[in-house]
């Protein structure tokens, strides 16, 4: 998929899925977060978690 296929294909959610996400995909995720560039090398902090109540 190229940059343009994903913005044209793009949509809202409104509701989401209680199923868990896989490890797999969850790490692929966290791991281009974390190679994603920052405006002024900031180096944003983000956290992901498994249970709702902490969110």
């Amino acid at each position: 998929m190229n940059v343009l296929s994903a913005i044209q294909g793009r949509r809202s959610i409104r509701k989401y899925s209680s199923k868990p996400i896989e490890d797999e995909k969850l790490l692929k995720i966290l791991e281009a977060a974390r190679l994603a560039p920052s405006a002024r090398n900031q180096q944003n902090w983000f956290a992901a978690a498994r249970n709702p109540n902490l969110l």
